[in-house]
């Protein structure tokens, strides 16, 4: 086990954007909180047309198969660098609201661009995020998602799908479904008896904060435009990992918080040409820690509309 972790939070300035009394009670409540404008269209834009200009983010972006085999596309990365995504991790709105949510210094724990072209099937399969990072040595569930949508996401493109309620069910397991992983099948039939399905249908630069323990899921692309999620996921930093082994990149480490007016004022060195993205070196059909099959060049088109 590691030693003790002393909790501190970054250094930095405060948010520019706290979230309400109101928007914290239906976190709780529900699990998860949507809010809207999160990022200006003049700080999102950037990010937006970057993805558009490079949908394979500079040829690194890797696909893992979803349950019945179809490719998801995803990049990852956990350090600061003085790029779009190096910072946007660090910016006191995503660190200062994570730490008012949990009640603790926070840190974060890692990034990724959950992309979808268009007219694709691959979907991510009902799940919660906790279970997996309960297993890289987080003893608590203290630990949450903020989600910002770089696209307009819409049902038909594939965007994200939340259970209301679902993180009181606390850490359920998790199994082999199909050709991926996910939560116990038996016990999301019966969950989704019970609790309602919200789509998050939201607008570029629109945000969503959601616990651990919360069951999301998205479905297929089935429409002409791409869909792509930034999630930028925080831990509380004396819940860092105890497990040595190959948690190195997801330990605390002391940083310094970024002021909200970065993006605004474009100062970063580029938007990810410079980032350090993590490297995902298996070969196809290797499996990775949390169960997922790497896939290569297997995008799997929809079929058009009769």
């Amino acid at each position: 086990m590691n030693a003790t972790v002393k909790s501190e939070p970054g250094t930095g300035g405060k948010t520019e954007h706290p979230l309400t009394a109101d928007q914290m009670a239906a976190f709780y409540r529900d699990g998860y909180v949507i809010v809207r404008g999160f990022f200006t269209a003049e700080e999102i834009e950037p990010l937006r047309s970057a993805c558009l200009a490079d949908p394979s983010i500079g040829g690194k972006l890797r696909a893992v198969a979803d349950s019945d085999g179809h490719a998801q596309e995803v990049i990852g990365w956990t350090e600061y660098s003085d790029t779009y995504l190096g910072k946007v991790a660090f910016l006191d709105r995503m660190l200062d609201n994570a730490e008012a949510l949990l009640k603790k210094p926070c840190y974060h724990w890692h990034s990724k661009l959950s992309m979808k072209r268009p007219s694709t099937l691959g979907k991510w399969d009902w799940h919660q995020d906790y279970p997996f990072w309960y297993d890289e040595g987080c003893l608590w569930p203290d630990m949450l998602t903020v989600t910002v949508a770089v696209d307009k996401n819409t049902e038909a493109n594939g965007c994200m799908k939340l259970v209301r309620g679902s993180h009181h069910l606390g850490r359920v397991n998790h199994t082999r479904v199909g050709e991926a992983v996910g939560f116990d099948p038996e016990r999301l039939k019966l969950v989704l008896e019970q609790c309602d399905v919200v789509p998050m249908e939201v607008e570029s630069g629109d945000a969503c904060f959601f616990h651990g323990n919360t069951l999301h899921a998205s479905g297929p692309n089935l429409s002409g435009m791409p869909r792509t999620l930034l999630h930028c996921s925080y831990n509380t930093i004396v819940n860092s990992p105890f497990v040595i082994e190959e948690q190195e990149h997801h330990r605390y480490k002391p940083f310094t918080k970024v002021a909200d007016q970065d993006l605004r004022n474009r100062a970063y060195k580029d938007m990810f040409a410079s980032h350090g993205f993590n490297q995902d070196r298996r070969k196809p059909g290797a499996k990775n820690s949390y169960g997922y099959k790497s896939m290569t060049g297997q995008m799997s088109p929809a079929k058009p509309a009769n």
